[in-house]
């Protein structure tokens, strides 16, 4: 296989293409506007990319450490090598049963749970601000559980009240309260933390003529990377309903998953361009929405419209991104005027002036909207141009055609140098998903707690789902 080369004068160039006109006549009357240093940084020996090469080579079958089933049947945990496996039977309980046992079998394999949480948490209130109001995060917290379908406050409240034993109160204590066991299961809508991206390829750009699909997370995994010790798949057992979710132990919304008929769903951080005012009245968690999404419908372009119907509910900007073996969409959440209107983008959509995308067969969503007359947060924001612009550069050769090596080889083709490059594998990577539908497989990659270990450790976990259609 050919080496890559330096994307370096490629990034910067496509970055003064977008940003610029060609039209200007002089430069005698510019005046540089006022910015930032470059949060662009070199990287070692001018090169971004190293080659892999998954030829013949299997994902990983990691052993059962430690089984734990809950005292009613209801809940199995299996503490595998890099992550949790862990299956809730909705078929034979209470949504109350649900969450009580999950919570009983994390204490009982887990036992360092609380205190790790507890410590979390407050490392996470401190990433927002400085000043955060415990009372105001409580209130946001009560109004969007509040909110919730019915099933889903259920099992959420017999979950927290197992798991806080009665005690109340958000303080960092080493003890987890009723009320950070809630607040750990709606950060996106309530506290957000993560900066994501996705691709899909269509039959015409694969070897066996069917899609595969690939969700990256990046997640603030605590000051010491301490949540990289609570990766889980989630498998929620509920008949035609059932969907498998991939994200963090005592989560129950959703980041990523993955239903029994291969519509796969993932949230991504968008924001407010300009500074919207975040309010919980007469809103509802989209973390939950799109679990429901999953739980509720067969395809992708079903899931697209219930998620599209209900935008201006959320309590954030987001993009959805949802796919199945036919059709890939990225549902650009705009909550409000300002920053733009819902939209239901796929590879035809017109993209926002001078945005760039070579090849229609592929679909690429980053930490930004992208749809012509939505808020642009890409060409001016290195995190999300520099991503765009690699993505675009591995994925879009009009003469490739992607197996499912090589489409796991690009993406983990990234050097990981240090902590300032911008990557779409980086630092704060926790989770990658890549799913093959012409195998009908879910593949994993989890991040470790050690920095490095995320370039040595590319192992993917085998088989984390296989559904049935598609």
């Amino acid at each position: 296989m050919k080496k890559f080369k330096s994307l370096t004068c490629i990034i910067l160039a496509s970055v003064v293409c977008l940003m610029s006109g060609c039209s200007v006549p002089s430069y005698d009357d510019f005046q540089p506007p006022p910015s930032k240093p470059s949060e662009l940084k070199p990287v070692e020996n001018g090169d971004y990319f190293i080659e892999r090469d998954y030829t013949n080579i299997q994902p990983t079958v990691e052993k059962t450490v430690k089984t734990y089933t809950s005292s009613d049947g209801l809940c199995t945990i299996e503490k595998k090598t890099s992550y949790y496996e862990v299956t809730l039977n909705y078929e034979n309980g209470t949504p109350a049963q649900i969450g009580s046992a999950y919570a009983e079998a994390i204490l009982e394999i887990c036992p360092d749970y609380p205190v790790t949480i507890d410590g979390y948490i407050f490392e996470l209130f401190g990433t927002l601000t400085d000043e955060y109001n415990t009372d105001i995060i409580e209130y946001g917290m009560t109004t969007l559980k509040n909110s919730l379908d019915q099933k889903y406050q259920e099992e959420l409240d017999a979950y927290a009240e197992k798991m806080s034993d009665g005690l109340h109160g958000i303080k960092s204590d080493g003890r987890i309260s009723y009320e950070e066991a809630v607040i750990i299961s709606m950060v996106p809508d309530l506290l957000r933390t993560t900066a994501c991206s996705a691709i899909t390829a269509n039959g015409n750009k694969t070897e066996s003529g069917k899609r595969i699909s690939a969700r990256l997370v990046e997640w603030f995994p605590g000051e010491n990377r301490q949540l990289t010790g609570f990766h889980s798949v989630v498998h929620f057992k509920n008949g035609q309903n059932s969907i498998t979710s991939v994200g963090l132990l005592g989560m129950f919304d959703v980041l990523t998953a993955i239903n029994s008929s291969g519509v796969m769903v993932g949230i991504l951080d968008v924001g407010s361009k300009y500074n919207e005012p975040f309010t919980v009245e007469d809103k509802i968690c989209y973390s939950y929405d799109i679990r429901t999404a999953a739980e509720s419908f067969t395809t992708a372009r079903q899931a697209a419209k219930y998620i599209y119907g209900n935008v201006p509910k959320y309590t954030y900007n987001a993009n959805f991104f949802i796919t199945d073996s036919t059709d890939a969409f990225c549902v650009e959440a705009a909550i409000t005027d300002n920053d733009g209107t819902p939209t239901i983008r796929d590879t035809n959509s017109q993209l926002l002036d001078g945005l760039i995308w070579n090849d229609p067969d592929i679909l690429c969503v980053v930490n930004s909207f992208v749809t012509s007359g939505n808020a642009d947060r890409i060409t001016n924001e290195p995190v999300n141009i520099v991503r765009w612009l690699k993505y675009n550069r591995l994925f879009s050769n009009p003469k490739t055609k992607f197996s499912n090596e090589r489409f796991r080889e690009l993406l983990t083709s990234e050097k990981i140098v240090n902590s300032s490059l911008i990557n779409f594998r980086s630092y704060s990577l926790t989770h990658m998903v890549v799913l093959d539908y012409e195998t009908k497989k879910a593949q994993a990659v989890f991040a470790g707690a050690e920095l490095t270990n995320l370039c040595l450790r590319d192992t993917f976990v085998t088989k984390i789902l296989r559904f049935r259609s598609g």
